[in-house]
């Protein structure tokens, strides 16, 4: 094997249960990170010779690495090839709306705060079918990055559709935004919800109804 398939491999591998973003991130300078925040926190005037805040900048630094690892699956062909590696050919007179749930948790691209919550998926194939557990590895690749609901909601729907071409996708997203909960309105009870339609879910209506029944019943704030 030489070093272009030992690097696909070890791509490849990313994609697997064990998790999709475990990279390291080698390409981030940590202690430059970590300066600069703790600098951060000087200026609002935060006491880090207290105990409970002398290792907090690099806490910080390490828990914004990993809510930010997405920026390092940018590269949309590649991930559609890789994903693709995980499909399977739909059948012939396959017409089943196939459905995927999950929860998300990102990072709000105003103000940094996090907002978090579920999302439901729909999909009518064409030719391929992707593992159960692919598409919730699709959502953290764009859940891992400054996001707001809408691009977050926008980003998973054009990366499924890249994957699959399917006759029809629907995404569907429901979140507590602490931006609402802690700043402006300070709302607890605030909650949003994202839906994006395509292809049949968009042009029919009795298609349409059916995702949007299992939004109703399984996609409520409970």
């Amino acid at each position: 094997m030489d070093e272009t398939e030992l690097a696909l491999a070890r791509e490849i591998d990313v994609l697997d249960d064990r998790g999709l973003l475990s990279n390291p991130r080698p390409s981030i300078d940590r202690d430059a990170l970590q300066h600069h925040l703790r600098e951060a926190l000087r200026l609002l005037h935060v006491d880090l010779t207290d105990e409970n805040l002398l290792d907090t900048p690099r806490r910080w630094s390490d828990s914004l690495v990993t809510m930010t690892s997405g920026y390092d699956y940018t590269d949309v062909k590649k991930l559609t090839t890789l994903f693709r590696k995980a499909c399977s050919a739909a059948d012939e007179n396959c017409q089943n709306l196939v459905v995927i749930g999950g929860t998300y948790k990102t990072l709000c691209a105003h103000h940094i705060l996090p907002f978090f919550g579920k999302f439901i998926i729909g999909y009518i194939p064409e030719r391929m079918i992707i593992g159960a557990s692919k598409i919730p590895r699709i959502v953290e690749v764009h859940m891992r990055r400054l996001q707001s609901q809408e691009h977050l909601a926008h980003d998973v729907a054009d990366t499924i559709e890249k994957i699959l071409e399917p006759r029809g996708i629907a995404v569907w997203m429901g979140g507590v935004h602490l931006c609402m909960v802690m700043r402006g309105v300070e709302q607890e009870e605030s909650f949003m919800e994202t839906n994006v339609l395509r292809g049949e879910f968009l042009n029919d209506e009795r298609t349409r109804q059916e995702f949007m029944s299992i939004v109703n019943r399984r996609g409520s704030r409970d």
